[in-house]
């Protein structure tokens, strides 16, 4: 049963991520200039897709054990998720760049989709990769997106 939940809530994931490959993912400069030190920093956007409103609201949490932390709230009528992020350094400085580039050129990408496993010698839950879907948009979405549906990364939570 959990299996199949968390497997339902990654693609669910992967699902509202799609939802805005087809608009070029913004960032403020507020939040960029603080993402690239990973320093306390708070922002909620508003977006419009297919006549339903999204609400994301990004918080920058700071560095702690060696690993930049954030979390994003994304909500609509039809329901809401947290991501609770930890990105080492080189995610860090991979994600801000991306951001920094400002070309609304549509790159393509092929992102994996990571389904939950229980390792039978350790009796741990490990992800393994079962496929991938075909994403679009600007660099920043595509580092995002790359991230943020990687449980190695970015763990989901339904909110409600």
């Amino acid at each position: 049963m959990k299996k199949t939940l968390i497997s339902l809530l990654v693609l669910m994931l992967t699902g509202i991520s799609c939802v805005f490959a087809s608009e070029v993912t913004k960032f403020s400069r507020g939040f960029i200039k603080h993402f690239k030190d990973c320093d306390v920093y708070e922002e909620t956007v508003t977006s419009t897709f297919e006549d339903e409103e999204f609400k994301s609201q990004r918080k920058i949490l700071g560095w702690k054990n060696g690993v930049c932390r954030y979390t994003e709230t994304i909500t609509s009528k039809s329901g809401g998720y947290r991501l609770n992020c930890n990105f080492p350094e080189i995610q860090v400085d991979e994600l801000y760049d991306a951001m920094r580039n400002r070309s609304k050129t549509p790159e393509r990408f092929n992102l994996e989709i990571f389904t939950p496993e229980v390792d039978p010698k350790t009796g741990e839950t490990v992800y393994v990769t079962k496929g991938t879907t075909l994403i679009k948009g600007n660099k920043a979405y595509i580092a995002w997106a790359k991230y943020q549906n990687n449980p190695y990364f970015c763990k989901a939570e339904k909110i409600r």
